[in-house]
């Protein structure tokens, strides 16, 4: 009789267990949001750099300017442009406010922020 018993009890563990499982893999499958396609692309406008940033495919920034910088000064160079937009790419991606300052604008070497 105790024999049949522990039987039992195995099978029932290994049930748990995989009912366990399939309860944690379900949750976390169900909690996942989708991902938010974010792309960044520059180009030239009306004679200045300009970086646009989309998301799902739909304009969600368009910066014609040095953000931050007083007078609407424009990106010296396409370079200055890709590197402010992927930092706000990373910004948006990181669920950030999507803004620079003065002092991250001077890490990345953006020239007018010395």
């Amino acid at each position: 009789m105790m024999f049949g018993n522990s039987i039992h009890l195995k099978n029932m563990k290994v049930k748990i267990k995989y009912y366990l499982l399939f309860i944690i893999l379900t949750t976390l499958v169900s909690c996942q949001s989708p991902k938010n396609k974010v792309k960044v692309k520059t180009f030239k406008e009306n004679g200045v750099w300009v970086y646009e940033i989309t998301v799902n495919d739909k304009i969600f920034i368009h910066q014609d300017c040095v953000p931050t910088l007083e007078g609407n000064k424009p990106f010296a160079n396409k370079k200055e442009a890709e590197l402010v937009g992927n930092l706000i790419k990373q910004k948006i991606l990181n669920k950030e406010t999507p803004a620079v300052n003065t002092g991250e604008l001077r890490q990345l070497g953006i020239k007018g922020t010395s």
